[in-house]
């Protein structure tokens, strides 16, 4: 009986750690919805209300689009993970900017970054349905800043964190954090939507309307956008 028992039990637990680690589909186009946090900016009731508490991340192709909008304000950057090409549209109210950065000034992007050492663990896990791969990222001028990463490769997308200050990672990251202009921005995979309709298909092209601006101009002009909420 015991025998009997134990095979069981052996063979529940090899369904269940199949189940949490089995490879599955490599997928290459659809849409991840993450919520968006601000863990720094809490005491600011203002700029916090205001502030996105949803990003959508959409990938076809090599393209990736990553869409933060909230009310009448929407900032829309657009890169090419096989050629590493950036654009990037911004509206706010009756106002909308675009630009096409130069390789010059994808570089000062990124160099503009904060610097991390990422070291990568043995733990798994699911998040929005795919399974997910942990990392930790060290701040490697602050060693207290340390940032969990979960990241899949499940999605087939070239250079997928080119643009980014976890370029080493060699998957999508799912859950993850970054600063830009002054504010912490912690983002974890909700949903994922694999269906690319008609629509979502043109998400790939920036919309016609807006006056050309530099890199440079654009990000005066979102900082002092931040600043006015400080």
């Amino acid at each position: 009986m015991f025998v009997k028992h134990s095979t069981i039990l052996i063979a529940i637990c090899t369904f269940l750690l199949f189940s949490c680690t089995s490879k599955k589909e490599v997928l290459d186009e659809g849409t991840i919805v993450y919520s968006a946090d601000y863990p720094n900016h809490k005491k600011n009731v203002f700029l916090y209300n205001i502030l996105p508490k949803e990003v959508e991340i959409s990938f076809k192709d090599g393209m990736v689009r990553n869409d933060i909008s909230r009310g009448n304000f929407q900032n829309i950057l657009l890169f090419d993970c096989n050629k590493k090409q950036m654009d990037i549209y911004f509206q706010y109210g009756e106002e909308a900017f675009k630009t096409k950065l130069t390789p010059k000034e994808i570089q000062k992007m990124l160099n503009e970054q904060t610097q991390y050492d990422v070291k990568f663990t043995d733990d798994v896990d699911t998040l929005a349905g795919f399974n997910v791969k942990k990392a930790l990222a060290t701040n490697k001028k602050d060693k207290k800043d340390v940032i969990t990463l979960w990241y899949t490769e499940e999605i087939k997308l070239k250079n997928p964190n080119w643009y980014n200050t976890f370029d080493e990672v060699p998957g999508v990251l799912l859950a993850y954090s970054v600063d830009r202009f002054g504010i912490r921005m912690d983002y974890k995979a909700t949903k994922f939507i694999s269906k690319m309709d008609e629509s979502r298909k043109r998400l790939f092209t920036l919309p016609a309307k807006g006056t050309s601006i530099s890199y440079d101009e654009y990000n005066q002009k979102m900082n002092s956008l931040f600043a006015t909420f400080e």
